[in-house]
């Protein structure tokens, strides 16, 4: 019966020390805006992510979808990691196009009808603009991430990225209307790092 004990009680360590071995960090904090008369709010779309110096391959991303809907693109802006398919359905009963001149990640889907979906995928991370070329008020914004490690900050400024794979990153925060905050860092296994980032006009 000891003998059993022993085993039963190895074989929990083991598995205990392999799920700690592969726990995986993350990043929190909170991004504020250092620019007087300047609020969160104003700084328009604020995406944080983390792009690897030197850390494994992240995970396939998910689909995105951005719907064409009563005229408009829902929603306005999106997040869409590198590669990852962003379909774009047709809700209306009017023709539509999507495409956008943001280079590298320009594209054309051509028109298309209700019920028909489109689907484009991006190479390069930034923000990507894009239009109806029927409507001219139709527009949107996506912005591509270098993987699926990002956050938007909530109304209060505050993030966080879970799922990290221990590795180094530059952690990174695109805001669309003030300059892009970096900052380098090593991140090992399980650990939460907490950074809080503020936010200033060039020169700031």
């Amino acid at each position: 019966m000891w003998r059993l004990a022993v085993f039963v009680a190895s074989a929990w360590l083991c598995a205990t020390a392999g799920a700690r071995a592969e726990a995986p960090a993350s990043v929190s904090g909170r991004v504020s805006v250092g620019v007087a008369g300047l609020e969160l709010a104003d700084a328009g779309p604020i995406v944080v992510y983390l792009e690897a110096v030197a850390a494994p391959a992240p995970r396939p991303a998910p689909e995105v979808e951005i719907r064409q809907h009563l005229a408009r693109f829902e929603p306005a802006f999106t997040v869409a990691p590198v590669g990852a398919p962003v379909r774009m359905p047709n809700e209306d009963t009017i023709f539509h196009n999507v495409f956008s001149y943001s280079k590298p990640n320009d594209f054309d889907l051509g028109m298309y009808g209700a019920g028909e979906a489109r689907t484009v995928r991006f190479s390069q991370p930034g923000p990507v603009r894009i239009y109806c070329s029927i409507h001219e008020r139709m527009n949107g914004l996506i912005f591509v991430t270098p993987s699926s490690l990002y956050a938007t900050p909530a109304q209060g400024g505050a993030y966080r990225i879970a799922g990290v794979p221990p590795g180094r990153y530059r952690l990174r925060v695109w805001s669309e209307r003030l300059p892009v905050w970096t900052r380098e860092l090593e991140l090992s296994v399980g650990e939460g790092a907490s950074i809080d980032v503020r936010l200033l006009a060039l020169g700031g």
